[in-house]
């Protein structure tokens, strides 16, 4: 059989086995059986913030809480935050790289014009003339010029399906940037409700400690006034100086605790503290919702970003088994050229001037010792090590929603409790205001009362706030990603 015969039977086999792709297939791991997120005997969900488990969270979670301010300032963040930006390029990387590794047919142009000598003195002068009776001898060695244009064509037919797995793996990797967005996108809405939520937690302790300053700046007085008259002593206005200025020296740390949380809003809408200004956010711009929405288990394999991510992590490390594999078996590739050459321009284009190619390469490995085995046993380690790090993810989800349901109750019992102090200190602080009136209290143990009545109320605020921040997390803990909210898109 001549060479053309053998090359022409290479590519018909190859086409044979075109579409034999090697490598295990990826199927999506079983999901989880659990029912339920708590763990028996856990705190029973109830008071007055629930989480209704089966009711499907709304695409912008966070205006659950009722927030204009808070919404808007959401979605600027969305649209300049560096973060999301750097995401997005990263998303548009994978994308190109899987349109980069998906042609198998390729065509390429060439075109050259050179100027060249002839090296003829060689012959005419050298030893070689020499030999020859009558051969001529030149004297300069002639320039001339050489035109050529072409193009080659060559298809791989991938016979084992290598080119396949490997497209196959970096969609799966797009698939997981384009998680991994989502991801971004969740965590940076949190981040700018959490950011909102300290600033308004901030000044409502601002006025709270201003009341309780305030409080303590008219007991002084009254010590003051009842140390002139000789019923207090000097160690009781010392007390009441001194815990007047202890409370003062709580104001600067919560202008800090705001003003941190300022400057860290602009940077996470992409802007410097000096080029944006915070809203001054209160407790009356929020409302806490009565009922937080959570997806069943079932539901949330399939709607949580770092859940898919990790999905999407393993497919490409089943994928990369396949290319591993395929490295195992021969491969073929076929090639076609064409190319025109003359000395002058007018005639690049005659018959005479024309030269092609047709080739069928085959490539085998033949003797690696022991490198493409060894890969290929490492790829199935990298999937192994996959499937472990996304059924971790899934029990760590699982885990996640477990704690803040937990947590929503204990806030719930703790808001109780504060409450029922709340109550009692202010009644305490009412017979204490009637005994005093009557002078059957002292000024000391009506000061002792309405301090008490002030801090326990400063308790049930922080209190609020801590709530506010659970409820959040269980919503972000469920939340899906609105489409095209992460990519840039407007949100419904």
């Amino acid at each position: 059989m001549s060479g053309a015969h053998r090359a022409l039977a290479g590519a018909a086999a190859g086409v044979l086995l075109a579409g034999c792709t090697v490598g295990p297939n990826f199927s999506p791991p079983v999901e989880p059986a659990a029912a339920a997120y708590a763990m028996p005997g856990d705190d029973v969900n109830e008071g007055r913030v629930r989480a209704a488990i089966g009711e499907k969270v709304v695409s912008d979670w966070w205006t659950l809480f009722r927030s204009p301010e808070m919404d808007e300032v959401v979605r600027e963040a969305v649209a300049g935050s560096p973060s999301l930006a750097e995401a997005r390029a990263r998303l548009e990387a994978a994308r190109e790289a899987v349109k980069a590794e998906s042609g198998q047919l390729m065509i390429d142009a060439n075109a050259s014009a050179e100027r060249e000598r002839a090296n003829l003195n060689a012959f005419s002068g050298g030893a070689f003339s020499k030999t020859i009776p009558g051969f001529p001898s030149f004297p300069t060695n002639p320039e001339f010029s050489l035109y050529s244009i072409g193009g080659t064509v060559s298809y791989n037919l991938d016979p084992f399906g290598g080119v396949r797995r490997r497209t196959e793996s970096l969609r799966a990797s797009q698939e997981e940037q384009a998680r991994e967005l989502d991801a971004a996108y969740l965590t940076l809405t949190g981040q700018v409700v959490a950011q909102a939520f300290t600033i308004a937690d901030a000044n409502l302790q601002l006025d709270e400690l201003g009341d309780i300053v305030a409080n303590d700046q008219a007991d002084l007085d009254m010590i003051k006034r009842a140390h002139a008259a000789g019923g207090a002593s000097d160690a009781d206005l010392a007390g009441a100086a001194s815990q007047l200025a202890q409370d003062q020296s709580e104001l600067p740390g919560q202008r800090q605790r705001r003003e941190a949380a300022k400057h860290a809003l602009a940077i996470l809408l992409g802007k410097t503290p000096a080029d944006w200004t915070a809203p001054e956010f209160t407790a009356r711009s929020f409302t806490m919702p009565e009922t937080l929405p959570v997806s069943v288990p079932s539901e949330l394999v399939h709607s949580r970003p770092d859940i898919l991510e990790a999905e999407a992590k393993l497919h490409a490390a089943i994928a990369e088994v396949g290319v591993a594999t395929a490295n195992l078996y021969p491969n073929i590739n076929l090639t076609a050229s064409l190319e025109q050459t003359a000395l002058a321009p007018q005639t690049v284009f005659s018959p005479t001037s024309t030269a092609w190619t047709l080739a069928a390469g085959l490539t085998a490995p033949i003797f690696h010792s022991g490198e493409l085995k060894a890969k290929q046993r490492e790829a199935q380690a990298n999937a192994q090590a996959a499937l472990a790090a996304y059924e971790l993810t899934v029990l760590q989800a699982f885990a996640q929603v477990a704690d803040v349901l937990s947590a929503i109750a204990h806030d719930n019992q703790a808001y109780e409790a504060q409450r029922r102090a709340l109550d009692a200190a202010q009644s305490r602080v009412t017979m204490m205001r009637r005994g005093y009136a009557a002078g059957g209290v002292s000024e000391l143990e009506l000061v002792d009362a309405e301090r008490d009545w002030a801090h326990t109320r400063l308790a049930v605020t922080q209190q609020s706030y801590s709530t506010a921040g659970d409820a959040a997390l269980l919503l972000l803990a469920t939340a899906d990603v609105p489409p095209g909210a992460a990519a840039g898109a407007k949100t419904p």
